[in-house]
């Protein structure tokens, strides 16, 4: 299939755009661990420029107090240094270590007198390091790390020469380096966890792939074959696959309606309900009469493929024996035979045998005597027709499968985005490192400042896709009775000890009964809408006169319905601009200077997963009102917190 039959198909653009996001992530990572590396090395390159000067301060104070006794005396006579003198000095620089070293590798005095005779690992295991030393040279060692320690040091080692400016030994330098140790770290750790998520992305990409076109291409192979179908619709399938699909079953429903409307007219003609077999033996749907004691009297063919039973065994058993795979529709034709009650259009699941559930759309119609009227108690039995719409409700779940990729898109654009912010900010601090350490004069205070930024964004962009996979990631609800009461007062407590809060009173009012909910989900919905409420404080303030500033409140409110409970946090800030209303629960949609834009749509989830609702208004005379809808009993959970729990 060449490239642009691939971007026609429905299935080919699944697998480009699933293709497309892979490698946006792929290149997003990439680009994040490439600026990482930079920074690192210009860190540890400022360091080791530091702690070489720092070897020659060491020298020059060994020369000033003449304990280099062999630089003056005959050429080649190696230096020797008390290690005590040497523990003093490396006490006064802040350093680890000093050591005195041979050219070869030979330790000949050391802060640490049990290294003393010992042989240098880095020297004795590089040559040219080795090399470049009895050339005059000087050499910064690797980083040492022990294991995955968080402690790290670097050595540096500067030659000793004699009066003919020969190297005749080396002064070793040793410093602990936590702000390079710690960048290193979090560098490989880093690598691990972007590694270890983009295979795991991988892997579900090929998973979903799979899972989302198998049905669908069942459903498209069935569609030209489809009772009903739109004659035509065929030769469009290649250009416009979800539309073909729509009509072809759009058909089917337009045949079913056709037809009802010619039992009707034939009914009206005759003046008399038409014999079962003559009306119902070339209708695509399953249609069942039953008689007043719940016996099937008339089926069709197309019933009898539904049930699986021909004719003879079927005619004469009861409904509830026929269709007790389906109670939703046992309970139906029940209310149908005792109380008059017709219903249309409801869909029902019928799972024959414990096997896959078929999605049936029901029609149940009273049968009464001539005469009686809609209302009539009599009801001499009930029609029940019945179509198959498990591939119509297929078609639906793929389409909105597509809306919701196309909400992906929207959501990746603004993962992106803040992806971008943090690695901008980055990369202009790896210049200014790097600026710093060509100036040679800047204090290596500011690259472990530099460093500390950098790890403070990545922070902020590790939150950022961990609140992302909360929002995205399916809940799974942990049911218990929750205090509410109690969690709200505890709630006020921490905002209350939030030094940035003071000044913003904090009111509850109304009543707070005990419900059955997800407590951790529901404490983080009931945190990020008083965390809103406190933001919207900040922006009003540059507006708002001084004497209104100190009145900030926040009016938190229960009110207890039938079946549930509304929480309200209200306001008094400077309240949301009518055309950000619509937004304000899309991912990523943030008006506040440094917000992710997750926190309103993590409540919004949070409300839909217990069957709620959340909602928003400005409130008259400035400031803003949330409403947060919940069931006292979110699914029909069971009555005892226990039970609710173990069903999970």
């Amino acid at each position: 299939m060449s490239g642009g039959g691939l971007l026609k198909s429905y299935e080919g653009q699944i697998k480009v755009f699933l293709l497309l996001l892979v490698l946006f992530l792929a290149v997003a990572i990439y680009l994040n661990f490439h600026l990482l590396v930079v920074a690192r090395d210009a860190i540890q390159d400022e360091t080791s420029a530091g702690l070489l000067a720092q070897a020659d301060v060491v020298r020059a104070s060994l020369e000033r107090d003449q304990m280099l006794r062999g630089l003056r005396g005959d050429p080649g006579g190696v230096p020797y240094i008390p290690p005590a003198f040497l523990d003093r000095l490396t006490r006064i620089e802040g350093l680890l270590s000093i050591e005195i070293i041979g050219l070869d590798g030979r330790v000949i005095s050391s802060s640490d007198p049990e290294r003393v005779g010992g042989p240098d690992g880095f020297l004795n295991e590089d040559e040219e390091a080795r090399n470049r030393l009895a050339g005059g040279g000087r050499v910064v060692s690797p980083l040492d790390r022990a294991g995955r320690s968080a402690w790290a040091s670097l050595t540096a080692y500067r030659p000793i020469q004699d009066r003919t400016r020969r190297a005749i030994a080396v002064i070793s330098v040793r410093r602990e380096v936590p702000a390079l140790a710690s960048v290193d770290l979090n560098l490989k750790l880093i690598a691990a966890i972007q590694t270890g998520g983009l295979s795991f992305v991988l892997v579900l990409v090929v998973i979903f792939a799979r899972w989302l076109l198998q049905p669908y291409r069942r459903l498209l192979a069935a569609a030209g074959t489809a009772p009903g179908a739109v004659t035509g619709l065929a030769a469009e399938a290649a250009r416009d696959e979800p539309d073909y699909l729509v009509g072809a079953f759009q058909g089917v429903l337009d045949k079913l309606r056709a037809q009802e409307q010619e039992v009707h007219r034939l009914r009206e003609e005759r003046g008399a309900v038409l014999p079962g077999e003559a009306l119902v033996r070339g209708m695509t749907s399953a249609v069942l009469v039953f008689d007043r004691d719940g016996r099937l009297t008339v089926l069709n063919p197309s019933a009898e493929r539904l049930l699986g039973a021909g004719r003879a065994e079927a005619v004469g058993r009861k409904y509830g024996d026929l269709l007790g795979d389906s109670p939703r529709l046992v309970e139906l034709i029940e209310r149908g035979l005792r109380f008059g009650e017709s219903v249309s259009r409801e869909v029902v699941p019928l799972a024959p045998g414990g096997g896959a559930a078929t999605h049936l759309g029901a029609m149940i119609a009273p049968i009464r005597p001539p005469g009686s009227g809609p209302g009539g108690e009599a009801v001499e039995g009930v029609l029940c027709l019945l179509a198959d719409l498990t591939e119509i409700k297929s078609l639906r779940e793929r389409v909105g499968l597509k809306e919701n990729l196309a909400a992906l898109g929207e959501m990746s654009a603004g993962i992106a985005h803040e992806f971008r912010n943090a690695l901008a900010t980055i990369q202009g601090l790896a210049r200014l490192i790097v600026r710093t350490g060509d100036g040679g004069g800047r204090s290596l205070g500011s690259a472990r400042d530099h460093a500390e930024v950098i790890l403070r964004e990545v922070g902020g962009v590790r939150k950022i896709v961990d609140d992302f996979l909360r929002y995205a990631r399916p809940a799974a609800l942990d049911l218990a009775e929750v205090d509410l009461e109690a969690l709200l007062a505890d709630l006020v407590r921490e905002f209350g000890d939030d030094p940035a809060h003071r000044g913003i009173r904090v009111t509850l009012e109304g009543r707070f009964p005990p419900l059955v909910a997800d407590e951790t989900l529901l404490r983080q919905a009931l945190h990020n809408l008083l965390a809103n409420a406190a933001e919207s404080f900040q922006d009003d303030d540059v507006d708002r006169p001084i004497e209104a500033r100190a009145d900030r409140r926040i009016v938190l409110r229960g009110v207890a319905e039938d079946g549930g409970i509304r929480l309200v946090v209200e306001d008094n800030g400077g309240g949301i601009r009518d055309e950000d209303l619509p937004r304000i629960f899309t991912p990523f949609f943030t008006t506040k200077e440094r917000g992710s834009g997750l926190g309103l749509a993590l409540v919004q989830k949070t409300a839909v997963v217990h069957d709620g609702r959340v909602e928003v208004e400005n409130v008259p005379g400035g400031g803003t009102r949330f409403t947060l809808v919940l069931p006292a009993r979110p699914g029909g959970a069971a009555s005892s917190p226990a039970a609710a729990g173990g069903a999970l």
